[in-house]
């Protein structure tokens, strides 16, 4: 009886001890689980659409820098925002902005015909755009396309030389005036003078480095004790200095 007491009290606690490892391997599988993925949601992008004509028509349409067809030309897969439109054509090129809202179909019709450029400079230029002349009419004007242009202005006998951008819209007349910056001039004499510039006394010598505008002057120095020097000169983008000297005569 003893002996089969004890092979009781042995299976329970076998019985036991498996439980409690299944219970534990359990616990085990459960902790190592993976969670659940969080379900996922889809954001719908809102689209829109643009309609581009020109005339004349056949300009390229760029979007954003990126060419997608010639006018007349339709587009369904813009996501909604504002975009930079450029139209290029033979005729000339045209920049727009515009806004594309969703489920809407916003619409550019432009006209690309040529302008008009004034220029006005307080001495002659000779004008180039890349390798072309461009000459100027009785009214100082240039018909040119629509769009940007990279204008160079010179004039070799003053040294002066400038690159000017300008935008065009079609049909539109536009100023550009040509302002150089002053030169400077200097005017001695061997006798205390006066100084006149174009008529209008300026100072007396010695006068230094005074501001004056490119182009051709009329000088004329008249000294205290009587007597004066006419002198007409052509100032540069260099500064310009003028010498008097009243003991020799005036050639």
């Amino acid at each position: 009886m003893a002996a089969a007491a004890a092979l009781l009290a042995v299976g329970g606690a076998g019985v036991k001890y498996v439980w409690q490892a299944a219970a534990t391997s359990k616990a085990r599988v459960a902790a190592f689980e993976p969670a659940a993925a969080p379900a996922q949601t889809t954001t719908r992008t809102a689209m829109g659409g643009l309609r581009v004509t020109s005339t004349p028509a056949g300009a390229e349409v760029l979007v954003n820098g990126k060419s997608r067809g010639v006018t007349p030309l339709t587009l369904a897969d813009l996501p909604a925002g504002r975009y930079t439109i450029d139209l290029k054509s033979t005729a000339g090129a045209v920049r727009r902005t515009v806004t594309v809202a969703a489920d809407m179909t916003a619409e550019i019709d432009e006209l690309i015909f040529s302008g008009w450029l004034a220029v006005y400079s307080p001495f002659d230029v000779a004008i180039t755009e890349g390798n072309r002349t461009l000459r100027l009419d009785d009214h100082n004007q240039i018909m040119l396309p629509p769009g940007r242009h990279a204008l160079r202005l010179v004039n070799r006998a003053l040294g002066y030389e400038a690159v000017r951008q300008v935008e065009l819209k079609p049909g539109e007349l536009l100023t550009l005036s040509v302002t150089p910056p002053p030169s400077t001039m200097t005017v001695t004499a061997t006798e205390a003078a006066e100084v006149w510039l174009d008529g209008k006394r300026v100072g007396e010598t010695p006068l230094n480095a005074m501001p004056v505008d490119l182009g051709t002057h009329e000088i004329v120095v008249k000294r205290a004790a009587g007597g004066e020097r006419r002198f007409t000169v052509a100032v540069t983008v260099s500064p310009f200095t003028l010498n008097v000297d009243f003991t020799r005569p005036a050639a």
